[in-house]
């Protein structure tokens, strides 16, 4: 097997909604999907949804990064076994940076798009499962939580109610504004005392306010609390940690194996936010996976807002496959977005269920005419 070309599009997939958080709100997925076709006609599909507020990537960075410093490495190798592909997948970049040491030191969203692409390929032209990369299944299905952004107390109640009715177990609140304990107590009042309720500030908080905050949420039940301060701040989030009791989730400042040593070594939360896009792709997330559970730490596999089939069928091989995950966040599809990619419907279904996907590859049959009236750009390398 041998890639021949290989296309980025840059694609804004429309919303059914606008979700909203302390960072950020968008009505569409700024996306960056990546094509590759090989020389018998196989076609492999990747994503990521560059966010420059985490990583630090745009769309057109992703693209300028892939195209000069991935591509090159991937479109000169042949490959008879599916073997060697997962190798050479999981030294991508590797060999993008010894091609490239100008990098930055976060690229996430690049690597996570053309890995994706590259075992999407591989297995359809091999006809191997992605899921195969984590051995043996952790579970038989996967059970996601709702998110409830940011918004008016009608639109909150609404949708707190859509979830109770869909028997969702579990459901993340995005706070950090001026009526948290308000929302809270709405949410907590519609869903029941049995839901398992946890927040998320974006970075929203300094130390003090982030301490008071989360004494007050205690009321309500709240298992969690993610990213209460800015990223940067470490130094702040061992300051919270170790004042509090709720555990403390990382987010925005988790995107790599770097960044992971460093909250450990400070003991600075109590649970890493794995996102495919964010981390790197795959091995990348599986890799922090595993340092997280030699290391004490919790890890809930965590989605960007609004992931098509592409990503979300990853995360299902990923939550599927890799122990110790204590929450899961993703395929979302059709709740946000207003048409998915793919033949396959993702989305999950009710109490949050998503089941196993058969089939090679990423396990989904991508649909380009859902996809051509959002691209934005698109960019074509020749091998």
């Amino acid at each position: 097997m041998r890639v021949v070309r290989c296309e980025l599009l840059e694609v804004d997939i429309p919303f059914k909604l606008t979700f909203k958080h302390s960072l950020h709100e968008r009505s569409e997925s700024n996306s960056i999907l990546v094509k590759l076709t090989s020389d018998t006609g196989d076609v492999g599909w990747g994503e990521s949804l560059p966010r420059d507020y985490v990583t630090g990537e745009t769309g057109e960075s992703v693209v300028e990064t892939i195209r000069d410093s991935f591509l090159p490495g991937v479109l000169e190798v042949s490959h008879s076994t599916w073997e060697e592909s997962l190798e050479h997948a999981a030294h991508l970049e590797k060999e993008a940076r010894a091609r490239n040491p100008e990098l930055p030191e976060r690229i996430g969203a690049s690597r996570c798009a053309i890995e994706l692409a590259f075992l999407d390929l591989a297995g359809k032209h091999f006809r191997r499962s992605v899921a195969e990369i984590f051995g043996q299944r952790k579970r038989e299905w996967v059970e996601y939580s709702g998110v409830i952004s940011s918004d008016s107390r009608w639109k909150v109640i609404k949708t707190a109610l859509k979830m109770r009715l869909g028997a969702l177990r579990q459901i993340k609140v995005k706070v950090g504004g001026k009526d948290d304990r308000e929302k809270l107590q709405w949410i907590r009042s519609m869903v029941g005392p049995s839901v398992d309720l946890r927040v998320d500030a974006n970075a929203a908080w300094n130390v003090s306010d982030a301490i008071g905050k989360i004494q007050v949420f205690k009321q309500f039940g709240v298992s969690s609390v993610e990213q209460p301060v800015a990223a940067g701040d470490l130094a702040g989030l061992q300051a919270v940690t170790a004042a509090v009791t709720t555990p403390i989730m990382v987010d925005e400042s988790l995107c790599s194996l770097g960044d992971a040593k460093k909250l450990v070594a400070m003991d600075a939360c109590d649970y890493f936010n794995i996102r495919l896009s964010k981390c790197g792709g795959l091995f990348a997330s599986l890799e922090l996976a595993e340092f997280a559970r030699n290391h004490d730490k919790g890890c809930q596999l965590g989605c960007q807002v609004g992931e098509t089939a592409i990503l979300s069928a990853a995360g299902r091989h990923f939550a599927l496959g890799v122990a110790g995950l204590k929450y899961f966040e993703g395929s979302f599809g059709t709740h946000l977005l207003e048409q998915d990619v793919a033949r396959e419907n993702l989305t999950f279904r009710r109490g949050g269920i998503g089941r196993p996907l058969p089939g090679p590859g990423l396990g989904v049959n991508v649909l380009e005419e859902r996809i051509d009236p959002h691209v934005r750009k698109r960019h074509a390398v020749e091998g």
